[in-house]
């Protein structure tokens, strides 16, 4: 299990899990995500969604990846209840491509549930964990185009391979939107692995493992 390096605001478990993590120390899945941006308060059931939130301590929350980014959030609300949300970040959700929803990709919406509960940006502690990085993640210029449409994007998060296609650096491209947003550097604790570089470590879906799977998970208390 891989842990964020940053103090949490307030007791709880979190990480980003290995393909060397036991099935127990998994959460259990209450997602059928589907590369959207739609984010829910986690509940028992199983609910179509690409993110979560709770405030209820001992309710384990998480997204399954196995390239797209996954994001986890904490931070206090105004009562003293602590917040916490765990969102899948492909590059659709990133940029909001084909959701009809308002608010632009998964980390703003998230962000702003928090904000709409009362929350303030700079209070929140945020973690990305192991992806497809820039070194691997090669894409069509509708994904720049895409990307392009967010406030965040600067032309550096865009290079090129040695095919000569663009790669986008979706760590980057989150984190630009996270400043964007008002969230504190100093309260980052990403874990920057890529999931095509470390099959010792990671599943990848582009690495051809179309089945296995890394989760991101949060849990108060």
């Amino acid at each position: 299990m891989l842990t964020p390096d940053v103090p949490p605001p307030f007791p709880l478990s979190w990480g980003f899990s290995t393909r060397l993590d036991p099935p127990e120390a998994l959460p259990p899945r209450r997602l059928n995500q589907v590369h959207r941006c739609g984010i829910v308060e986690a509940s028992g059931a199983l609910v179509e969604g690409d993110g979560s939130w709770t405030t209820s301590p001992g309710l384990r929350i998480g997204v399954r990846v196995a390239d797209c980014v996954p994001v986890l959030l904490a931070g206090p609300l105004p009562d003293g209840r602590p917040w916490v949300a765990a969102l899948h970040a492909g590059w659709r959700g990133a940029t909001g491509h084909g959701d009809p929803g308002p608010g632009g990709g998964i980390l703003r919406r998230g962000v702003a549930r928090y904000l709409a509960l009362g929350g303030t940006a700079e209070n929140l502690v945020w973690a990305f964990g192991p992806a497809i990085l820039a070194c691997h993640f090669e894409v069509g210029e509708e994904v720049i185009a895409a990307a392009r449409q967010d406030p965040a994007w600067q032309e550096g998060l865009r290079t090129r391979g040695p095919s000569g296609r663009s790669h986008l650096d979706l760590h980057g491209f989150l984190r630009a939107q996270a400043l964007d947003l008002g969230l504190d550097p100093s309260r980052e604790g990403s874990v920057a692995l890529c999931t095509v570089c470390r099959p010792d470590l990671l599943y990848s879906y582009r690495r051809g493992e179309t089945t296995g799977r890394q989760w991101g998970w949060i849990e108060i208390g």
